[in-house]
Order: C-alpha cells, then structure tokens, then sequence
C-alpha cells in the first residue's frame, strides 16, 4: 500500500494512497459511509472514492493524534468543500493514486489536485486552455498546469462546475475571470500560495491554499 506524507512550501500537507490496496472499508468507514460507498455502481467511482476517504483519514489521524477512522466525520461546506475536524480539505484521484490534503492554520480555503501526465488531444487543450495561455504543447507543463486551475477552483468550491479557461496562472499569480472572479470576490479576492511538484515522474500534483 502507498501512503505517502508530504508537506509543501506553502505550508500545506498531502497524502498519497493507492485505491487498489486499502484495508478493508469496514475498517476505516463509518456507516453512514459505508452504504455511500455500496451506492456505487461505477467501480472506478468506488474505487477512487474509497481511496480519498482513505487518503483524508489517515492524513487527518497524522495531524490530530487520532486513530478512530471510523469516527472522523467528513463533511462539506456551503460550497461544497469537504472539511473534518474543523480542517477544510481538498480529495482528488488519477491514475489509481488518491490524494488529501490539508492545511492547518489560519484560512479555510485549500484546493489540490493530481493528474497523470499523458499525452492529449488538440480538443483537450482547446477545452481548457485561453489562447496563449501555454506555449506549445508539452504534456507534463499542460498537466502542471491543468492542475494548478483545478486546485484553483476547488478552493472557490467550484470544481469543474466552472470553466477551466476562467481560472489562469500568469507571473506565477492565479488569476480569475467570469465565474470564478464572481467567487473569489465574494469571498474577499484572497491571494493563493501555489505550490506543484511531480510525483514519480509519471504525475503532477499541486495544492493551493490562502
């Protein structure tokens, strides 16, 4: 099983795990989770929830000293960003892996992401890429990328509800337009601290926090 705790530049810790070896969900989920994770029917779906639950568990246990899995509650917030233990907390997966993380501290806004770096079709880049916004199309810098906007948007608790091509990295600023500039404006224009790393050569992870 990978389990593994990182803790970036910007103050944020992280945990890798991946879905396909875990404990038993009995183990670590509660029951109200467990019939969520019967709910299913998808088993890539069930497969990477269980490994976010996980994820955020284990990583929440590191920090709070606790190893009662079962009864660490994960809920979500008027946006819809998970939070446990008063800690808000951002869940991605790809590529089998889960990742949680967590920033401890003052401020409740965190966004993460994880994406394996692959090439992509010309529609993909069009989709979610402003013109100009990258130079050429170099997968892991586009996958960079990509994820600094879905960390981004996480944050805001807008997830994919918003349009990507709204959510821009310039002069190493995250900068908003329609949608997502409404959002971060209602909730005060606060500044991000980015920081992205690449995970095993083979993904790109970043976390956002402010």
């Amino acid at each position: 099983m990978l389990e593994t705790l990182n803790l970036l530049r910007n103050g944020v810790s992280v945990n890798i795990v991946n879905s396909a070896a875990l404990p038993a969900p009995a183990e670590f989920l509660s029951p109200a989770e467990i019939e969520k994770y019967n709910s299913f029917k998808i088993p890539k779906r069930k497969a990477d929830w269980l490994g976010g639950r996980y994820a955020a568990k284990t990583l929440l246990a590191s920090i709070t000293r606790r190893k009662d899995f079962v009864n660490i509650e994960i809920s979500y917030d008027n946006y819809g960003r998970p939070r446990a233990a008063g800690l808000a907390i951002s869940i991605s997966h790809s590529g089998g892996l889960a990742l949680a993380a967590i920033k401890q501290g003052t401020g409740n806004l965190i966004g993460a992401d994880i994406e394996m770096i692959e090439d992509r079709c010309a529609a993909w880049y069009a989709d979610y890429f402003a013109p100009g916004e990258l130079r050429g199309n170099d997968p892991s810098e586009a996958t960079k990328l990509w994820t600094i906007k879905e960390a981004a948007l996480k944050a805001l608790g807008l997830g994919l509800k918003a349009d990507l091509r709204d959510a821009r990295f310039e002069n190493e600023t995250v900068r908003f337009h329609g949608a997502a500039l409404e959002r971060h404006r209602t909730l005060g224009s606060p500044a991000f601290n980015v920081s992205s790393f690449v995970f095993k050569n083979a993904f790109w992870i970043t976390a956002v926090c402010a």
